[in-house]
């Protein structure tokens, strides 16, 4: 089949939403959501709390003069192969039939190479070491992630859709604030902390592929396989205009949560002076309390709009009114450098981000294109958490030494772009 025939094929694909009265999959049960919600958390502690705290410690620990500029080169190199990963796994799951499952056989082995690498890094000696691990890791993380995602389209019926999507998306918080506690709080040590997070990946990642079953994908279900058909495939939901606005809005939110979040710890330190401020307190707790608050406000945003995104079967009117509200938090610490701020940022920018989560995931399941490429199609839509830090040689670059250090910059930014991500949602037609 010619590249042209797949692009118009995939053009054609039926992308209207899932309608949740033709739905006949079975209700998932509590403990099931519980169980998919406890896997988030442990996949999201080993990311976030990692970028945002453990690698800015070890960064500057190996680089103190360059440790904006070094921090920026292991994010983007990570960034690069989990967004090369994302729907490469997806895709390679979607044909998976070992009786293990398809989605489970890659989560168990992601979970053992990733652990394997959280206690390389927690050795690594140079910028140059720790950037290569990171990379690897980015790559197994991809592993895991996508596979994980897409066990909600593949069990979860759209009527239960919002409701998953706000235990998934409440792990996001939980998993950081977790981290973030045990790190700068409990632990207080590079190297230990690598290892504590490796064990509790593996405990709970374990625990999952235990005890969700998943239905052996038959051989003869799968169509052959050809190799130009398989790679050209990757860019054919891109053609689905549904998909495509939500790939971008989902990547330019995300994007702007990152910049916000990397960048606490040396803000903190060096905008904030956290230290004189509060004499025996680290700037790592700090983070960890805007953590907290930030965490309380996802929590309940996103249980109180995921219930009423599901009630009233609406996903864009709460991404647009939570794309507002982020990028007023963004706003108000670009221009005001206090502490009391940075916790007001906290508490807005979770409200809007838990918002936010209840209905993007939602949404991204509902504009699939239909077909059994649910993993690469899902896959494709995860490697937007990840593209920003790409960009992030390139930001760091002009907030500190275009505009000499200017957080303002930093954050103004972040604000245009979680206004654009709501923006770019708003074209969407197959779903309200």
């Amino acid at each position: 089949m010619s590249e042209a025939n797949i692009l118009e094929e995939s053009a054609s694909l039926p992308v209207e939403p899932e309608a949740a009265e033709a739905d006949t999959r079975p209700r998932v049960s509590l403990g099931f959501l519980l169980l998919l919600s406890l896997a988030n958390v442990a996949m999201w502690l080993v990311i976030i709390p990692l970028q945002q705290i453990l690698q800015p410690l070890q960064v500057a620990l190996l680089d103190p003069a360059n440790k904006e500029a070094s921090l920026s080169i292991v994010l983007a190199v990570t960034g690069i192969t989990s967004v090369i990963t994302q729907p490469i796994m997806g895709a390679i799951s979607d044909r998976t039939t070992f009786k293990f499952g398809r989605r489970r056989t890659w989560i168990l082995a992601g979970m053992i190479l990733c652990a394997i690498l959280l206690i390389l890094q927690a050795n690594a000696n140079s910028i140059a070491v720790l950037a290569i691990e990171s990379a690897l890791y980015g790559f197994f993380i991809g592993m895991i992630m996508t596979p994980v995602l897409t066990i909600i389209p593949d069990r979860v019926p759209v009527s239960q859709r919002a409701t998953a999507s706000a235990f998934v998306g409440l792990a996001q918080p939980v998993g950081i604030i977790i981290g973030s506690i045990l790190i700068a709080v409990i632990i207080k040590s590079v190297q230990p902390s690598y290892y504590v997070m490796a064990g509790i990946l593996v405990v709970i990642l374990g625990l999952f592929v235990l005890f969700v079953r998943e239905k052996p994908l038959a051989k003869e279900e799968l169509p052959p396989f050809k190799l130009g058909e398989f790679l050209l495939s990757f860019f054919a939901p891109l053609k689905v205009a549904d998909f495509a606005f939500t790939w971008v809005g989902r990547f330019l939110v995300i994007f702007a949560q990152i910049v916000l979040l990397e960048f606490m710890l040396y803000y903190l330190n060096d905008v904030i002076h956290y230290v004189q401020l509060f004499p025996g307190q680290t700037a790592e707790q700090g983070v960890s309390l805007f953590q907290v608050i930030n965490t309380v406000s996802v929590v309940i945003s996103t249980l109180v709009a995921g219930i009423l995104s599901d009630k009233l079967q609406r996903r864009k009117p709460f991404i647009l009114a939570a794309c507002v509200i982020m990028a007023i938090g963004l706003f108000l610490i670009a221009f005001v450098h206090s502490w009391p701020i940075v916790l007001v940022t906290g508490v807005i920018f979770g409200c809007g981000f838990g918002i936010f989560l209840s209905a993007d995931i939602a949404l991204a399941t509902q504009v699939l294109p239909k077909g059994q490429s649910l993993g690469k199609d899902l896959g494709l839509i995860t490697a937007a958490n990840t593209l920003p830090q790409l960009f992030f040689p390139l930001v760091s670059f002009l907030a500190f030494s275009v505009f000499n250090h200017s957080y303002t910059f930093l954050f103004g930014f972040a604000g245009v772009l979680a206004l654009l991500g709501g923006l770019a949602i708003a074209p969407i037609k197959s779903v309200r």
